[in-house]
């Protein structure tokens, strides 16, 4: 038997559509897991500057949980992890305003779209299905990382705008389209690095104002599980950060992608099953 996060109540639809409870309260093993999960994603987004929304949904779809309402917390928790990666790299940012400018426009497209996705379907097996189709595709974008041959258009930028706004907004991460786009713009790391924090940002906070005004709000349960996820946050994105220089990056992530990919398989199969 499965019970409610404390204080995370919905009269109006206690179960979904196949009989799993919206919100499940694991007790210890669940912030046991949850913690680990936590703390693995922040080590990857410190260590290479990404992935932290993707693997935590990724664990989280596994569980019998209101994906919509876990996001919530994931939400909170990018704000931190965003503005500690800001905080860290101002020195050395160097920030295209004209590109952030360009994705932008299409993240006020993409992001309310996206969690209108996810606050209609998340407890349907569409947006499973969904979910396992978009954790498939990333990894396998990460795993290949096409090479960028030339300059896209600031057309493209609006488009990738739009396309990551909505996977900000279903999933919390707002994915490869933007990176692609910053990439084939600029050679230079620190550039790319600096302009990509801060559309990663503007992502975060344009979901958490949809979340407040048109979604089902922030609630007490959900920033309890962020807060408990907190020092997890801090402590091991500095840690990945410290130890970037010590050890090769690319076999390490080919095996969190890869790992990523096998949840979005896991996922299709569990729905089309």
């Amino acid at each position: 038997m499965v019970c409610r996060v404390p204080g995370e109540t919905h009269p109006e639809r206690p179960k979904t559509s196949n009989g799993v409870p919206l919100m499940a309260d694991f007790g210890l093993p669940f912030f046991f897991y949850f913690g680990i999960l936590t703390a693995f994603s922040a080590f990857v987004q410190g260590f290479t500057g990404l992935g932290f929304g993707i693997i935590i949904m990724a664990g989280l779809s596994f569980l019998p949980v209101d994906l919509e309402r876990m996001s919530v917390a994931v939400n909170l928790l990018l704000v931190l992890l965003n503005t500690t990666i800001i905080y860290a790299g101002r020195k050395d940012f160097r920030i295209d305003w004209r590109l952030v400018w360009l994705i932008l426009f299409g993240e006020l497209l993409g992001v309310p779209f996206g969690y209108w996705f996810i606050l209609v379907f998340g407890d349907r097996p569409v947006f499973r299905l969904a979910l396992g189709i978009a954790l498939f595709l990333m990894a396998v974008h990460q795993l290949v990382r096409p090479k960028v041959r030339r300059e896209l258009g600031s057309a493209f930028g609006v488009l990738a705008g739009a396309v990551g706004g909505f996977l900000a907004g279903a999933f919390t991460a707002a994915g490869p389209p933007i990176a692609y786009f910053v990439y084939s713009r600029h050679r230079d790391p620190a550039r790319c690095k600096g302009t990509l924090q801060v559309v990663f940002m503007s992502a975060t906070l344009l979901r958490l104002v949809n979340i407040i005004f048109i979604g089902r709000g922030v609630t007490l349960p959900m920033m309890k599980i962020a807060a408990f996820g907190l020092p997890f946050v801090i402590v091991l994105t500095t840690v990945g950060h410290l130890v970037t220089r010590r050890i090769s990056p690319d076999t390490f992530m080919k095996v969190v992608f890869a790992v990523i990919a096998v949840a979005g398989l896991v996922n299709i199969y569990r729905v089309l099953a």
